[in-house]
């Protein structure tokens, strides 16, 4: 898989598993409404017209709603999210930078990930946020890759000399983390229509934030 085409891949993985048309029709009419309306906004009728199945037909291929949501979201969490997490992994051990640029990349990267892969990051962060069982599968996937990638962003961080001592870096990966996941749902449902520039310059403004909290000088 290339980077940035989670929504891409994981549809490409639906289509290759063997099931009735009529299931892969419900999953991808699943996605599409999940990430515009959210799992709660989404009734069966409207699974229904947009996958242009029966309710009594969706409900054959999963018992309830959250079954079809769960079939969504843990492949993702599974299979698909740690070859991300290790393409990303891969492009940050090869960053030789100082502090500003190293928090420039990541910001700009992980945003535009997220923009690239829609439908997918908003079902995850929802499904974070609202289900406990889907948490906990997230942070099983946390747990088995975290270590590495705070291994990694530590000596990243130690390597520019421009970090002040004690800083705990798992606070810093969240608040960078944090930053940027508002932000996206910001534009992606309270923003819509700003401009290249001024998302430019909003992103620029959460860099200059994380660079002062920090940075020693």
């Amino acid at each position: 898989m290339s980077d940035e085409l989670v929504n891409r891949d994981f549809k490409a993985w639906v289509d290759s598993m063997e099931m009735p048309k009529g299931k892969r029709q419900v999953i991808l009419a699943a996605m599409k409404l999940f990430s515009q309306q959210g799992f709660d906004g989404t009734s069966t009728q409207q699974l229904a017209q947009e996958s242009g199945m029966s309710q009594a037909t969706i409900f054959k291929y999963f018992k309830t709603k959250e079954d079809l949501l769960r079939w969504i979201v843990t492949p993702i969490i599974q299979n698909v999210m740690p070859v991300y997490v290790d393409e990303f992994k891969n492009k940050l051990s090869h960053k030789k930078a100082d502090l500003r640029e190293l928090i420039h990349f990541i910001v700009r990267d992980r945003y535009q990930f997220l923009l690239d892969n829609d439908e997918v990051a908003l079902i995850l962060i929802s499904s974070f946020l609202t289900k406990t069982e889907i948490r906990d599968e997230f942070a099983g996937l946390l747990s088995e890759r975290g270590p590495e990638m705070v291994g990694l962003f530590r000596s990243l961080l130690d390597g520019t000399g421009e970090v002040r001592d004690g800083i705990d870096v798992v606070a810093v990966m969240r608040m960078i983390i944090s930053q940027v996941v508002f932000y996206f749902l910001q534009t992606d449902r309270m923003m819509v229509g700003k401009s290249a520039s001024e998302i430019d310059l909003d992103l620029s403004r959460i860099e200059d934030l994380i660079y002062s909290a920090v940075c020693f000088r």
